[in-house]
């Protein structure tokens, strides 16, 4: 029975922490302390481990989960926003420190893997259901009005917990070229991969999504198949963009619009001012502002004025956000992340936690994937799956290189016997 409370932990862990999908028929206010209790209590108990490993993914993980608490100091110093308030707003960003709570657990991959299928199979029921019934909200909230409509050709629904669904695509398609048993299940996870996105309609998902399917089934095959894949996938873009479908026309027609604008795109002058000119002091430049207590405290009401006024929202500029409230200890922290996903060995049974997490970095400059509790569970699993898999590597290197020491040893020592035996017998 033991064995079996960390995972009911972790499997709790996650719906609480995704708000329960934002469900609205849950009273608002349980699931905000729940959700409070749970990450704070998370966050205490990990932190007793988070000095007992080194390499791998820890000092970014240390960076990013340090620079999120100072924040909250920065906050008052800078905006006079009080503790209580910061708290408040800030437990939603600060699980991070779960990382060395796994890590400690020793939770087993398989097991983490069948929960996030699990997430992943839930999300895409919850989005159907709710597809079906637009006209009434039970998860998420409408981007306009108080019930999702018709916007680029589709009912937009953005489906919260969207993380724990792109990790879970992104294991099946590595499942598929493993020859999983299950191969024909995965299969179908896979293509519900693709039509949800479409479904969604935002332009950041269906790119980060296509682009690494692309690269998985085309990176390993031969040359004659790569130029088969190239021109089916060339040949299918062509025929999406002239068909008749009117998601694809709604995505497109925005993406012309937008990128007419230029810089008169209004990410793009968020992301300017978040970069310099929100910042009210130096400190705040390195340590960030901490996350505003949305229209409750002062640094709360300026941001939703700012909202009001100028339409720049902190969740339009993804890392740049992360910058704004967390400082540049913070980004050194994602960019150490992002770089150790290049250049750290993993087995390719686990190599869908660098898909995730170059997947982050690609909607990272438009959306809030990189910080938003909505990705940060998925991505602190798969930061732990990749870290585990890494050390196991490592560690097979290591006992790899040892072994070819000692048999040259032992080559080198039978030499030596031999001349000894030469030189007796000639005595």
């Amino acid at each position: 029975m033991k064995d079996k409370l960390p995972i009911v932990f972790l499997v709790l862990l996650v719906i609480i922490s995704l708000n329960f999908f934002d469900a609205k028929f849950i009273n608002p206010k349980m699931v905000n302390y729940l959700e409070f209790l749970a990450v704070l209590g998370t966050v205490l108990v990990s932190s007793i481990y988070m000095f007992d490993r080194k390499d791998g993914f820890v000092l970014p993980v240390q960076l990013i989960s340090f620079s999120i608490i100072f924040s909250m100091v920065m906050a008052l110093f800078s905006w006079g926003q009080g503790l209580k308030d910061s708290l408040l707003e800030t437990s939603q960003y600060m699980l991070w420190p779960l990382f060395f709570l796994l890590l400690h657990l020793k939770i087993p991959l398989r097991t983490l893997e069948k929960i996030i299928l699990g997430y992943g199979l839930l999300y895409v029921l919850l989005y159907f259901f709710q597809y079906a019934n637009a006209h009434t909200v039970f998860f998420g909230k409408p981007i306009s009005g108080e019930e999702f409509s018709e916007q680029r050709g589709a009912i937009r629904i953005i489906f919260p917990g969207a993380g724990m669904f792109i990790l879970s695509i992104f294991i099946a398609i590595t499942k598929i070229t493993q020859n999983d048993r299950n191969k024909w299940l995965y299969l179908g996870f896979a293509i519900l991969g693709l039509i949800v996105p479409v479904m969604q309609v935002t332009r950041q998902f269906i790119a980060g999504v296509f682009l690494i399917y692309f690269y998985h089934f085309f990176k390993s095959q031969s040359l004659l198949k790569k130029s088969l894949i190239l021109g089916v996938f060339a040949g299918g873009l062509i025929l999406l963009v002239n068909a008749d479908i009117p998601m694809i026309k709604g995505v497109i027609e925005v993406q012309q619009r937008d990128s007419k604008l230029g810089k008169d795109y209004i990410r793009v002058q968020a992301g300017e001012y978040f970069l310099t000119d929100f910042s009210p002091n130096t400190l705040s430049q390195i340590f960030g502002n901490g996350a505003p207590n949305w229209g409750i405290s002062a640094y709360g009401k300026f941001m939703e004025r700012l909202s009001n006024t100028h339409e720049y929202f902190l969740s339009d500029v993804g890392i740049i956000a992360v910058y704004a409230m967390f400082g540049v200890f913070a980004i050194l922290g994602f960019v150490l992340m992002w770089y150790k996903s290049f250049v750290l060995p993993v087995s390719g049974e686990y190599v869908y936690v660098k898909y995730y997490l170059w997947y982050l970095l690609f909607t990272s400059f438009t959306w809030y994937s990189v910080y938003h509790y909505h990705y940060l569970i998925a991505t602190i699993f798969a930061l732990y799956i990749y870290h585990r898999s890494s050390m196991e590597e490592k560690k097979k290197e290591i006992i790899w290189q040892l072994m070819k020491k000692t048999y040259a040893a032992g080559e080198k020592n039978k030499q030596n016997s031999s001349i000894l035996k030469e030189k007796l017998v000639d005595l």
